[in-house]
């Protein structure tokens, strides 16, 4: 027996799928390898000679309740009657990328613990008496970091703020219903993506602020320093119990691995660089790169070339705190031409929370020039 569509959406979806809930499961599968850039080739498509975009396009056609041949006035009526049950599938499709894009990145997978709140998830973290006990706190939207001290082994909750995402379609596009419905996911998925990454990346390196100053070492990165390099990880391994990971961005990192001559790379190694510019690992430890953060609507670089951390790689010390509090929800602004540039707006709202606990102790690498 075919199973009925989860969620109490409007008749439209449910006619449109023909109330089969593995049907739309099936299309927001299609519509999130579509924005992964995939290639797709479904034999009945092919056979028909449709394209991928005009499936999807079609599909939400169906969704708007409109004929084939419908007019422009026709797709502005149907849009506005029926734009709520096309952003409840972009809705969905949004969120299925951000909760896949946590798995895709080492950072996250080593660092960041994820809680969606309209899952279920409690607010609510509790982390081990250890030595340091220290919170950081992403404040507004301009990278500001909010420092605070928690009381051991107490829970605590990580505050959250409304964000606001907009990206711009031209409005005769929209009339003539040549919507690109995946590059509108791809823009809205991208932009959050980046303020969420951003946001993680600054409070993560800001979150030295309380470490014993005997774990801060200010040095070249030269090779008579090699053996105080490895001393200090082997430090930090021994005190934690945990192997360790150096993190830093690009530049730093590149430091670290212009101590270990070419000559002495393997073809592995070789290909390694050349295909990602970077090598995975330094003397045995994992390198993990932190991308460059700009502050907030300038370039100027907020992360620190000069800053390279030494972090115990623990399934247990997920240091980020991430927290989604709600699921976000998209509006649309200037269908009906009252924008002067004859644009449509579309905003994706969302509400989430980012804190930086650090309980588990690690060194870092302050770079002086030579």
């Amino acid at each position: 027996m075919t199973e009925r569509l989860k969620i109490n959406y409007s008749l439209s979806i449910d006619n449109a799928f023909g109330g089969k809930q593995e049907d739309l499961d099936e299309f927001r599968k299609f519509l999130f390898d579509m924005s992964h850039g995939k290639s797709i080739v479904v034999s009945e498509l092919e056979e028909a000679g449709v394209s991928n975009d005009d499936f999807i396009r079609d599909k939400f056609r169906q969704v708007m309740e409109l004929d084939e041949d419908y007019s422009k006035k026709e797709f502005r009526r149907a849009f506005q009657k029926h734009k709520l049950d096309v952003f409840a599938i972009i809705e969905e499709s949004i969120e299925d990328k951000l909760v896949s894009g946590w798995g895709d990145d080492p950072f996250f997978q080593a660092f960041v613990e994820s809680r969606n709140l309209g899952l279920g998830d409690k607010n609510e973290f509790t982390v081990a008496d250890n030595s340091l006990l220290s919170v950081s706190k992403f404040a507004g939207n301009h990278h500001d970091i909010i420092r605070q001290k928690v009381g051991p082994s107490k829970a605590f909750s990580v505050d959250t703020s409304w964000y606001t995402i907009k990206v711009y379609a031209d409005y005769e596009s929209y009339m003539a219903g040549r919507i690109d419905f995946t590059s509108l996911i791809d823009k809205l998925y991208r932009s959050v993506e980046k303020y969420r990454k951003d946001a993680l990346y600054a409070a993560f390196m800001s979150a030295d602020t309380y470490l014993p100053t005997d774990l801060v070492k200010e040095m070249q990165i030269i090779d008579t320093n090699k053996d105080k390099i490895i001393e200090l990880a082997e430090e930090v391994s021994t005190a934690t119990g945990c192997p360790v990971a150096f993190v830093g961005t690009k530049v730093a990192l590149s430091k670290l691995q212009a101590l270990t001559p070419t000559g002495l790379w393997s073809e592995t190694m070789k290909n390694e660089k050349y295909n990602s510019g970077m090598l995975g690992k330094f003397e045995g430890y994992d390198l993990i790169t932190i991308p460059r953060v700009n502050e907030f609507g300038t370039r100027k670089e907020i992360t620190d070339n000069k800053k390279i951390m030494i972090i115990p790689v623990d399934p247990d010390f997920k240091p980020i705190k991430h927290v989604s509090e709600n699921d976000g929800t998209m509006y649309e602004f200037g269908m009906s031409g009252e924008k002067m540039d004859m644009t449509i707006e579309n905003e994706y709202h969302f509400k989430e929370g980012i804190a930086v606990v650090i309980n588990q102790l690690y060194a870092e690498i302050k770079i002086q020039d030579a």
